[in-house]
């Protein structure tokens, strides 16, 4: 099914979705946070959550799941989650869709992904005819794998068979199981992989020197009707980066226990990619971002780039207050 009718059917369901239930109920001093799926990257959102520290400013922040970013978006859009904190791609596609929402603090301006592939696939170019594993369609991990293969010279629409696949772990148990070939990962699947034997056959490092991993995003509506809750969340998530960036133990312990894996995974995961976490919530760079859109429109994730004051709200940056 092509990727445009699985998001308009994403976001009909959405909108039925909230009609019916008429969106979230909080009160002045809740918040629901979706994630799309646990990640080590998102180690300062389970330091925050395991210390509480949304408590530190007034918030309860009530913290959900899902098995991807379409799931998470379909969550936003219907009013089941306030805040969410995923791929620049939810956003930017719900936008693409007519959909009013903003992103309003960025900050996890990663590149911890890397492609593997089994023994007999050496390079993004041998993975021809194979199945290819992302978190899901229309996500960072799509727009990255589908860019990937086109730079090799293949069509990522007939040279290869995208799959769903959900978080890391998942994708690597069925790439295990042989039901995938190649795979898009983060840390610590990275390692697992190769001590599996599986060959890295492109890191994202090599593409570009940053990447927006994770934004946080809502509804403009949210926004608009919160602005003081969503500063607050904001000035929370700033100081669990910082906190971070400060006692990378206790973070990789917080880590830890919230994806479960070992201290030890935990604390290799985060060398990856902490000097690329900012608690100003910055995005990456103009270049970076000049980059980001080359590679959604050349895999044809995007039909043409947004302009940023369609989906940029600034003022809850730190550095704009």
């Amino acid at each position: 099914m092509p990727r445009g009718l699985l998001v308009l059917i994403a976001v009909l369901l959405a909108l039925v979705t909230s009609a019916c239930a008429g969106g979230s109920a909080n009160n002045s001093n809740t918040i629901t946070l979706g994630l799309p799926v646990e990640a080590t990257t998102l180690a300062s959102v389970y330091l925050a959550n395991e210390r509480n520290m949304w408590a530190e400013r007034g918030l309860t922040v009530n913290t959900v799941t899902f098995k991807g970013d379409a799931e998470l978006a379909k969550a936003v859009l219907s009013g089941d989650v306030d805040v969410a904190i995923g791929s620049l791609t939810g956003p930017l596609t719900a936008e693409e869709a007519g959909q009013d929402v903003k992103v309003f603090y960025g900050g996890f301006d990663m590149t911890a992904f890397a492609w593997y592939g089994t023994p007999n696939i050496r390079s993004v170019a041998d993975g021809k005819g194979q199945k290819w594993g992302v978190t899901t369609l229309g996500s960072s991990t799509d727009l990255l794998t589908r860019y990937a293969v086109a730079k090799a010279g293949l069509n990522p629409d007939t040279d290869i068979k995208i799959i769903q696949g959900g978080a890391s772990a998942a994708r690597l148990a069925a790439m295990q199981a042989g039901q995938l070939q190649a795979n898009i990962f983060t840390q610590p699947q990275t390692v697992y992989a190769e001590k599996a034997g599986y060959n890295k056959i492109l890191d994202l490092k090599d593409v570009v020197d940053s990447y927006p991993m994770h934004v946080v995003w809502g509804k403009s509506s949210f926004l608009d009707g919160n602005p003081d809750r969503a500063k607050r969340f904001v000035d929370t998530l700033s100081a669990a980066m910082q906190m971070t960036k400060d006692q990378p133990d206790v973070a990789a312990q917080a880590m830890a226990t919230a994806v479960k894996i070992s201290p030890e995974d935990a604390k290799a995961s985060m060398t990856e990619w902490i000097d690329q976490l900012y608690p100003d919530g910055r995005l990456p760079s103009p270049q970076a971002m000049d980059a980001f859109w080359d590679m959604g429109l050349h895999a044809k994730v995007f039909k043409a780039r947004i302009p940023d004051s369609q989906w940029l709200d600034p003022r809850f940056l730190p550095a704009a207050s």
